[in-house]
């Protein structure tokens, strides 16, 4: 057990950097939206492709955020009955939900892998003249961000494990 919680210890740090990159992709955001806004008053219009940066931005954000935001148990979960149950019964359903999102995690993958293969045949682009090439690239981090998200599960699932089945006094 000490070794995969080593393990889950190894992928939580990249997971927290990997939410540091999603942070500092947040504050790009941030700055490219008021950059358009201004610009369209300014200059009267903003280039497609600075339009189209706003949500190359946001998936990336999103899909290395969750995890990191499950990392430090950030997510939403509905506390009405878990607070009334005892630890272990709490470890358990806890457990159980980190497994279940492994398997998520693990179709996830499986279902984006052909969709990502279409769009890189493709060598899809934006449609709209003016707009980023490379549309691919953002669809390729469906399944990296889903593969960070399954490895968190692990880690989760790791310490749960850990925690129900350690030896009671």
């Amino acid at each position: 057990m000490r070794a995969l919680l080593r393990i889950a210890d190894a992928i939580d740090a990249f997971v927290a950097a990997m939410g540091k990159l999603a942070a500092a992709l947040l504050l790009a955001l941030v700055a490219l939206v008021a950059w358009n806004v201004v610009s369209r008053y300014v200059i009267g219009g903003t280039p497609v492709a600075m339009q189209e940066l706003e949500w190359h931005l946001l998936a990336p954000i999103a899909l290395l955020g969750i995890p990191a935001l499950l990392q430090q148990n950030g997510h939403v979960r509905v506390d009405m009955a878990y607070e009334k149950m005892p630890p272990r019964v709490q470890q358990a359903l806890d457990l159980f939900s980190m497994i279940v999102g492994m398997v998520v995690a693990v179709l996830i993958i499986k279902y984006s892998f052909g969709f990502l293969m279409s769009s890189y045949s493709l060598r899809e682009g934006s449609p709209d003249p003016g707009g980023l090439p490379l549309r691919y690239a953002v669809k390729a981090l469906i399944p990296v961000g889903f593969a960070i998200f399954g490895l968190q599960c692990f880690a989760l699932a790791v310490r749960h494990a850990a925690a129900l089945f350690q030896r009671q006094p």
